[in-house]
């Protein structure tokens, strides 16, 4: 039992230095510019590179759970992640940090779709409402104390370390994942034979990235034709790729995404959720961190705060839900969940608009508790809702789907929520322009309307949580 609970603290840790490897950069990247004298171009590569190449290597990460087993796969990635982060806080020039966040977001894609497996494999179903909390609470604590964290390492200085701390804090967390990793997993080998199936390697792949490089462009041209036909050839690409893998797997292949999963209509409710859920999420994210810093002239440490209560009231939200309210109320508590981070953005825009000069700081603070406790009653009910019916042979391909279309809905959180806010701002003056209030309310209106949309298409997901008995009627692909 400590052994299982020492593994579970392992691969938690994993998933948390990946999460902060988005959010605490942002809050560098204006001191890694002016040192690196990156072009604009390099500082958003700094960023992207790492989401881009961990969103679109997450589904070939989960085949290669299974190909090389569990363990092997998940400490090769963190092993690659804590040597690339080691890359990061020793580059002198900014072609190598993005060359070294590229490689970083890469060996993430092999780390993290071995968590949700490694969870489904060392609990029993009646077991993992526990774990599955805790995983979805790192969600929402990692995305605010990224910027928080963030701000102490640039303030601190520690050994003259600048913003390169943000990437060298990874390297002793890395270690230490290692050590617990090899002494408390299990091997967790594929007991068949294994294949990789190239060409949905390649269809996926290239649907990703023409998907997200294009939403990522959306936000930053005038020029936008590239972009929609970037995403247009995609969204092509990816129902080229769900023909291909049903036409696999008829073949007796082994496709990345079984016809067992693309068939559970569960699963596949879960996942229209999903995609809709983490736009508001990450939108509203981005949007109150650059306002407040922009607008209100606060410092990164400050904007971090704001967003807090937002980290802290989510890892509640997901405890409680997950393992109180998801057997009681089942589909219930995701879409009370929505309503109340819909909520909790509204007080935020009240507390601007009803303002009679600028907001004060802890005007923000109730919006941003309600909204975070929002999240956590979303995102760990739904992550358990979406894998419970799972069979542990297909945890792997399950977890790694599921991340990557969590990846594609922040991208859309970042091209529709930021864009609108970034697109109403640059018009203005200076900081104390009020055009800044409204982008914020337009912005996350935007936000309020998809967490709504989501409400209703929880609608498709059952009513009541029904455990899974895969452990006992499925065969156990691993030993």
């Amino acid at each position: 039992m400590r052994s299982r609970t020492l593994g579970l603290v392992a691969i938690l840790l994993a998933v948390f230095v990946d999460l902060l490897g988005v959010t605490i950069v942002t809050v560098a990247l204006p001191a890694i510019t002016t040192d690196l004298a990156a072009s604009p171009a390099q500082a958003q590569a700094v960023l992207s590179g790492y989401t881009l190449t961990f969103a679109v290597g997450l589904i070939t990460g989960a085949r290669l759970g299974r190909l090389l087993g569990l363990r092997r796969a998940f400490v090769i990635g963190v092993v690659g992640f804590t040597l690339a982060s080691l890359a990061c806080g020793l580059a002198d020039v900014a072609w190598l940090l993005v060359a070294a966040r590229v490689v970083q977001g890469l060996f993430a894609a092999l780390m993290v779709p071995q968590v949700l497996a490694f969870i489904q494999l060392m609990y029993e179903p009646t077991e993992r409402a526990k774990p599955m909390a805790a995983f979805s609470a790192l969600l929402g604590i990692a995305a605010a104390a990224g910027p928080i964290l963030g701000g102490v390492l640039i303030a601190l200085d520690l050994f003259g370390t600048s913003w390169r701390g943000v990437f060298l804090v990874n390297v002793p967390i890395g270690i230490a994942v290692v050590i617990l990793a090899l002494r408390t997993l299990p091997a967790a080998r594929s007991e068949g034979r294994v294949r990789l199936d190239l060409l949905g390697l390649v269809l996926s792949a290239a649907s990703l990235f023409l998907i997200l490089r294009g939403l990522a462009g959306l936000a930053d041209t005038d020029t936008p034709l590239i972009e929609v036909s970037a995403i247009a050839g995609g969204a092509v690409l990816f129902v080229v790729f769900l023909i291909q893998q049903r036409a696999s797997d008829r073949r007796g292949g082994q496709p990345l995404v079984p016809l067992a999963l693309q068939q559970r209509s569960t699963f596949r409710s879960a996942m229209a959720v999903q995609v809709l859920f983490f736009i508001p999420v990450m939108g509203f994210s981005l949007v109150i961190t650059q306002y407040v810093q922009s607008h209100l002239d606060y410092s990164a440490l400050m904007a971090g705060l704001v967003v807090l209560p937002w980290a802290i009231l989510t890892g509640l939200g997901a405890g409680i839900g997950t393992t109180a309210l998801l057997p009681r109320l089942g589909r219930l508590v995701i879409q009370a969940g929505l309503l109340t981070m819909s909520l909790g953005m509204a007080l935020v825009i009240a507390a601007v608009l009803l303002a009679p000069d600028q907001p004060a700081f802890a005007s923000f603070l109730p919006g941003a508790a309600i909204g975070g406790l929002g999240m956590g009653l979303v995102v760990g009910p739904l992550t358990e809702t979406a894998l419970a019916r799972v069979a542990r042979e297909h945890a792997s391909e399950a977890s790694g789907l599921f991340n990557s279309v969590g990846q594609l809905s922040a991208s859309f959180g970042f091209a529709t929520v930021g864009s609108t806010y970034f697109a109403i701002t640059a018009t203005t003056t200076g900081p104390s322009d009020p055009t800044y209030d409204q982008a914020l309310t337009v912005a996350l209106s935007v936000g309020i309307t998809v967490a709504l949309i989501a409400a209703l298409v929880a609608f498709r997901l059952p009513r009541h949580h029904i455990t899974s008995s895969a452990s006992t009627t499925e065969p156990d692909a691993y030993r």
